[in-house]
């Protein structure tokens, strides 16, 4: 299970790209996932239940800039797979992101995110 408090931004080099999708083709991806309630807004709770019978869940809240994408706000946990759902929702794996730690004030590739996420700690 990975545990987390991040901010998704596209991988220009920078936390302040914006990612390579719009705010409505995300939307449209995301309300494809079962047990996903997505307000039209952008604000989002998904839930569900691990292969150990663990519930999980992420919160989360799309910010637009314009026509693009700037940023998605991500809070909960959930096993790796519901996570790669989401993020290909955000064009992943095609295009690179970026996670911003926000407790931590520090901004990593998603390999480092992932292996954080995994830790007891989660990357918070």
């Amino acid at each position: 299970m990975l545990k987390f408090q991040v901010s998704i931004h596209g991988s220009n080099g920078d936390a302040a790209s914006s990612l390579a999708v719009t705010f409505e083709r995300t939307l449209a991806a995301l309300e494809r996932l079962a047990r996903l309630f997505i307000e039209p807004d952008g604000s989002f709770v998904w839930t569900g239940t691990a292969a150990d019978g663990g519930l999980w869940q992420v919160d989360g809240n799309l910010i637009d800039r314009g026509d693009v994408l700037a940023y998605v706000e991500l809070k909960g946990q959930c096993p790796a797979e519901r996570l790669d759902e989401l993020l290909s929702a955000l064009g992943w794996p095609d295009a690179p992101l970026a996670f911003q730690l926000l407790q931590r004030g520090i901004c990593l590739d998603e390999a480092e995110f992932r292996r954080q996420a995994a830790t007891d700690e989660g990357a918070i």
